[in-house]
């Protein structure tokens, strides 16, 4: 009975060292979105880019201490309590590949009724693991969208 006990006592020592290390650096990982967003710029929205362009702006941000992996980002931006839309067509929007260190966080957005204005936004960005789908990290600011 002592040599069983012993060598379960064995292997949950030896499982909680394999595994501390990811559940540390897991934890660590942290966004900082930037306090102001980009001007506003003219986006088309239309597959042919031929109608009619709304105001978008970019929001930038970073995530320290990124586990090694494929991450998916939720972004979105609130003004005036009413949702956007992400201002991108491109394949692959809001997948990110982390190496362990800081990577670089993008999107855009806009709206088409009422349309983007300078003034205060809510942003709010959450990774999320790509195939067990699992939050890594979130975070909300208040940003400015200048003049």
């Amino acid at each position: 009975m002592r040599r069983i006990s012993l060598a379960v006592l064995t292997i949950a020592a030896i499982v909680l060292t394999v595994a501390a290390p990811a559940t540390a650096s897991a934890r660590g990982a942290k966004i900082r979105i930037e306090h102001r967003t980009s001007a506003l710029y003219p986006y088309d929205p239309s597959y042919e880019q031929e109608g009619l362009a709304y105001p978008a702006t970019i929001v930038r941000g970073e995530v320290r201490r990124c586990p090694a992996g494929t991450y998916f980002l939720s972004a979105s931006l609130t003004q005036d309590g009413l949702p956007t839309v992400w201002a991108t067509s491109g394949h692959g929007a809001g997948e990110v590949t982390c190496d362990g260190g800081t990577v670089s966080l993008t999107m855009g957005f806009y709206r088409t009724d009422p349309v983007l204005h300078p003034g205060r936004a809510t942003v709010r960005f959450e990774l999320h693991d790509a195939y067990v789908g699992t939050t890594l990290t979130e975070t909300t600011r208040t940003v400015r969208i200048p003049r």
